[in-house]
């Protein structure tokens, strides 16, 4: 019974410490690789104290150089265009591009208190260090007031400390420093079967060379015996 009571105090702990956090505009996935590219969703699931939410305004941080966003049914989209941090990007030098992108309600009416939407984009990720976070300053407008999830912890301060944190992508070792190492494995692999592969075959060359030697001694030593015998 004491075990129940215990287990019960501790269910209903974890579900108030996770409520708050759950209530928060966030994008998902929260990681992925650095140097990349990365389809987020930005999650935005109720209003403003019960208001519905028009619209969705996301802010692209400078190091950030290429943004696509995905349509979606019943809402409008559209882009702005500002400075970047300057970056190689398909063979040219990328200094501008989205710095933010508006997802506004259009046919489908606000989005309804208490009811989850996400709102994608492909996005081409800043190169940096494993466990870097870049945000995504995001303002929801409400029919009635707005919710600004805009702020950025300082040094030392952690993300829960916020009222309202910009929602995050934390940067991942690169695909290239996990795909090098990999490739480099196959490729050990690979010359390890060759190696192996080798062995067989030229061992079975060397045995049917020595074979066709034994027989090509055969054959001149019972030509020799035949000759004898006609003189």
């Amino acid at each position: 019974m004491r075990f129940k009571t215990t287990f019960a105090a501790a269910l209903a702990a974890s579900l108030t410490v996770a409520a708050p956090a759950a209530a928060h505009v966030t994008i998902a996935p929260g990681e992925a690789p650095a140097d990349g590219y990365a389809t987020l969703q930005v999650q935005v699931p109720h209003g403003c104290e019960g208001s519905p939410t028009k619209a969705v305004r996301v802010q692209i941080p400078e190091s950030v150089p290429s943004v696509t966003p995905q349509v979606h049914p019943g809402w409008d989209v559209a882009t702005k265009e500002g400075p970047k941090d300057a970056v190689e990007l398909h063979g040219e030098t990328v200094t501008t591009g989205v710095e933010e992108v508006v997802w506004t309600a259009a046919d489908a009416g606000p989005l309804p208190d208490g009811r989850l939407d996400m709102f994608g984009m492909s996005v081409k990720l800043p190169a940096g260090e494993a466990g870097d976070p870049v945000y995504f300053p995001t303002v929801q407008e409400c029919v009635k007031g707005n919710e600004a999830w805009i702020q950025i912890p300082q040094q030392g301060e952690s993300p829960d400390d916020l009222e309202s944190p910009s929602p995050a992508v934390v940067l991942m070792a690169s695909e290239g420093e996990h795909g090098g190492a990999a490739s480099a494995g196959e490729e050990a692999g690979s010359a390890a079967d060759d190696s192996d592969d080798d062995g067989p075959s030229t061992g079975l060359a060397i045995a049917a060379l020595a074979l066709g030697g034994l027989g090509l001694l055969t054959g001149l030593a019972a030509l020799s015996l035949i000759l004898r015998k006609r003189t």
